[in-house]
C-alpha cells in the first residue's frame, strides 16, 4: 500500500514538447467544446500529452477522469444527450470504468477510476499505453507512460505551461489583517480588543467612542442581497503559489481531491439577510441578530431558525440518483461589525445545512413529480400548464386546485411560457406555480432567478420532509456549517495530519481508514467500530482519544478534486462607503469545513468530510 502510494505522489504530467501545451485542445472540432480527461493529482491532460507514473511491484495505476464539455473561450458545447461516453485503449486495465454520462449540453466530468500500466521485460522497461475518448467530434488522446523502480519519472523535466490565472489578489494591509502587529493596539478595524467605552479605528488605535458618523441618522440595518455572479473570486494553489483551480464567483465547492459530483454548485441570486446595527461609533457600525418579527419574514432574518437564501439545489450530472437539495437554517444569532465608510464587513453566522435526497425529483415517475428536463433535485417554482394527474377521468383535465382532480389526483403540470407549451385548450398560468413537493400546483413566488435547469427555486416550494419529521429517512443529513462571512479574504491551508498530507478540514476517523468518522449515527449498520461517539472536528491525532478513532484526517486529502492542493482562498469586496443609503455592489466570501452525512453514497460522491468555500457576489445597502 505504500509503495502504490508512493507511486501516486510521483505522477507528473510531462509535456512532450512546446507545441502541444500550447495547443493542447487542437485536435477538437473546430468551436466544440473540449472533450478531456484529467488525472486527479496532476489536473488536466493535454491533448496528446503523456501522464507519467513510476512503477510499484512492476504496475502504475493512474487515476483518470473523463470529462465532456469542457468550456473554453469560444467554444459551442454540443448536445449529447444522456450517452454514456466511455474511454478506449487496447492495454489499459481497469479503462472501461473510464466513462462519464453525459447531460445535454452541461460541462460534466465522471468518477475518478483506476487504470492500470505495466512495464515491460519483468520490471526493467518501460510501458506505455494510449488511451483516447471521443464525444460528438470532439476527441481527445493521452499516453500513460510506466517507468520502472530502477528509473523513476524524471522530476527535472522541463515542461511548457500556460499559467492558470484566477483572480488577482493584494497583501491585507497590517491593519485589517486581524493579528495586533507592531504599533497597532487593536485589530480589525471596528472588532474586539478595546476596554470600555472604546472602539478600535482605521488605524487600529482604541480610542473613545464617537457620535456616529454613518449618515444624517443612524442606520438601524444592513441588508445583504445575493446577486448573480461572473468570473472568478478564488483560487485552489499547490505548494510553489501556483493556481491549480479558480474559483467561480457564486460557485459552492466542496469536498476533497476525489470529489465525483461535477462542481460548483450556483450559490441563488435575490437571498436577502438583515443584521441589527446594534451600536455605531463614528464609521464603525456593531452587527447583531434580527428576528422574524423584526423583519416581517423567516427567509431574510439572522436568528436562530432562520432561512439563510433559497433552497439550494446540488445536481450530479455524473449520477442524478445522488444530486441533492439543501435547506440552509441560521444555526447561531448573527454578530459581526461593518464600517460605514469603507464598506468592510465581517459576519458569523454558523448555519444548519439540512440535505435532501431525491435524485432528480421532477423526473415524472409520480403525479407530483412532473417531468421536467434536466436535473431538479429541488422543487421549481414556475408557470405551468395546470392539468389533472389522476387514475380517474380527471386525467388531462384543466385545473386550479387539487381538488378539481378528484381523490388521489394532482393539480399540477409541466412548465411553459406560453399558451403554445401547453395541450390543446389549455392555458400557460399567469402565474409561477410549485412544480414538485407537498406544495405541488400551489402558488408560489420565486426565491432566485432562472440559473440553469434546477432554478428557480423557493420556500414556497419546499422538499418532501421539510419541515423536518414529516418524512421518515429525509432529511438524510443534518450538517453544523462554521460560515464566517468576510469581505476580505477567507483561506485555509492544507496541513500534514495522520497519513495524509494534506488536510483542511480534520475529523477524528478509524485509523483503518475504511471511511468511519466519529458520530455516525448507524455505526453498527455501516460497519463501524461502536461506540461511535459524537461528530469530532479535529486540528491532529492529540485531539482524537477515543481509540477506535483515533486518526484526525478527511475522507481524501486535498480539495475540489485537486489532490495537491495546499491553500484554498476566497477574495471578498468591500461596498465602498454606504452612508448615502444607497445599495452598492459588494462580495462576502468563506471557506469552511464541511462535515460527513454519514450518507455512504453521498460521502463517497462529495467525498466528505472536506473544505468548503463560497463566494456571494450581491449588493449592501444600510437602512434607516
Amino acid at each position: 500500500m505504500l509503495a502504490r502510494r508512493a507511486g501516486v505522489r510521483r505522477l507528473l504530467v510531462l509535456v512532450l514538447a512546446a507545441t502541444v501545451a500550447l495547443v493542447s485542445r487542437t485536435s477538437h472540432a473546430q468551436g466544440q467544446c473540449a472533450t478531456e480527461l484529467q488525472e486527479q493529482t496532476s489536473g488536466p491532460v493535454a491533448d496528446q500529452g503523456t501522464v507519467c507514473g513510476t512503477a510499484a511491484r512492476n504496475k502504475c495505476t493512474f487515476q483518470l477522469e473523463l470529462c465532456v464539455n469542457q468550456p473554453e473561450a469560444g467554444c459551442t458545447p454540443k448536445d449529447l444527450k444522456k450517452r454514456t461516453i466511455h474511454a478506449s485503449s487496447l492495454c489499459a486495465g481497469g479503462i472501461g470504468k473510464v466513462k462519464v454520462k453525459a447531460n445535454g449540453t452541461s460541462s460534466v466530468c465522471g468518477s475518478f477510476a483506476g487504470v492500470k500500466v505495466k512495464t515491460k521485460k519483468h520490471g526493467t522497461k518501460a510501458g506505455s499505453c494510449k488511451i483516447s475518448a471521443k464525444a460528438g467530434k470532439s476527441k481527445t488522446k493521452i499516453t500513460l507512460l510506466c517507468q520502472p523502480e530502477s528509473a523513476p519519472c524524471s522530476t527535472t523535466t522541463t515542461t511548457t505551461t500556460i499559467p492558470l490565472v484566477c483572480v488577482t489578489t493584494t497583501s491585507l494591509p497590517t491593519c485589517g489583517n486581524g493579528v495586533v502587529d507592531g504599533g497597532e493596539q487593536c485589530d480589525p478595524p471596528c472588532g474586539a480588543g478595546c476596554a470600555a467605552g472604546q472602539f478600535c479605528n482605521s488605524s487600529c488605535q482604541c480610542v473613545a467612542t464617537a457620535a456616529c458618523a454613518c449618515g444624517a441618522s443612524t442606520p438601524t440595518k444592513l441588508d445583504f442581497t445575493t446577486d448573480v455572479g461572473t468570473g472568478e473570486c478564488g483560487a485552489v494553489t499547490d505548494g510553489s503559489g501556483d493556481n491549480l483551480l479558480c474559483l467561480e464567483c457564486a460557485g459552492l465547492y466542496f469536498g476533497g481531491g476525489a470529489v465525483a459530483v461535477p462542481l460548483p454548485a450556483t450559490v441563488p441570486n435575490m437571498g436577502s439577510s438583515l443584521t441589527k446595527v446594534s451600536g455605531c461609533s463614528d464609521t464603525c457600525l456593531t452587527l447583531a441578530n434580527l428576528t422574524s418579527t423584526d423583519t416581517g419574514s423567516n427567509r431574510n432574518c439572522t436568528s436562530v431558525d432562520c432561512l439563510f437564501g433559497p433552497p439550494l439545489p446540488i445536481p450530479n450530472n455524473a449520477a442524478a440518483p445522488l444530486s441533492t437539495c439543501v435547506i440552509n437554517i441560521v444555526a447561531a444569532d448573527a454578530q459581526g461589525f461593518a464600517q460605514c465608510d469603507t464598506g468592510a464587513s465581517s459576519v458569523n453566522l454558523p448555519l444548519t445545512s439540512l440535505t435532501y435526497l431525491f435524485g432528480d425529483l421532477l423526473n415524472g415517475t409520480t403525479p407530483d413529480r412532473p417531468d421536467v428536463a434536466g436535473i431538479q433535485p429541488c422543487p421549481v417554482c414556475l408557470n405551468a400548464c395546470k392539468v389533472c394527474s389522476s387514475t380517474g377521468a380527471s386525467n388531462g383535465m384543466p385545473c386550479t386546485t387539487n381538488a378539481d382532480c378528484g381523490t388521489g389526483g394532482f393539480c399540477g403540470g409541466s412548465a411553459c411560457t406560453s399558451d403554445a407549451d401547453c395541450p390543446a385548450g389549455i392555458s400557460c398560468s399567469s402565474a409561477p406555480q410549485c412544480l414538485g413537493g407537498p406544495n405541488d400546483g400551489l402558488a408560489c413566488t420565486p426565491g432566485s432567478g432562472s440559473l440553469g435547469d434546477p432554478y428557480p427555486t423557493s420556500h414556497d416550494c419546499p422538499p418532501p420532509g421539510f419541515p423536518v419529521g414529516t418524512l421518515p429517512g429525509q432529511p438524510i443529513g443534518t450538517l453544523p456549517i462554521p460560515f464566517a462571512l468576510t469581505t476580505s479574504i477567507s483561506s485555509k491551508p492544507g496541513v500534514v495530519s495522520g497519513t495524509q498530507q494534506r488536510v483542511f478540514c480534520g475529523y477524528c476517523r478509524d485509523a483503518a481508514n475504511t471511511g468511519c468518522f466519529e458520530g455516525d449515527p448507524t455505526a453498527a449498520m455501516d460497519g463501524c467500530p461502536e461506540p461511535a461517539g459524537a461528530l469530532h472536528p479535529c486540528t491532529s491525532d492529540a485531539d482524537c482519544t477515543t481509540p477506535s478513532y483515533a486518526s484526525c484526517e478527511q475522507r481524501d486529502q486535498g480539495a475540489f478534486r485537486q489532490g495537491s492542493a495546499a491553500t484554498v482562498f476566497e477574495v471578498g469586496a468591500p461596498a465602498g462607503s454606504m452612508i448615502d443609503g444607497a445599495a452598492h455592489s459588494s462580495r462576502l466570501v468563506s471557506v469552511f469545513c464541511v462535515p460527513p452525512t454519514f450518507n455512504p453514497a453521498i460521502d463517497a460522491a462529495a467525498d466528505l468530510p472536506g473544505p468548503g468555500a463560497v463566494s456571494l457576489p450581491g449588493h449592501a445597502q444600510l437602512l434607516p
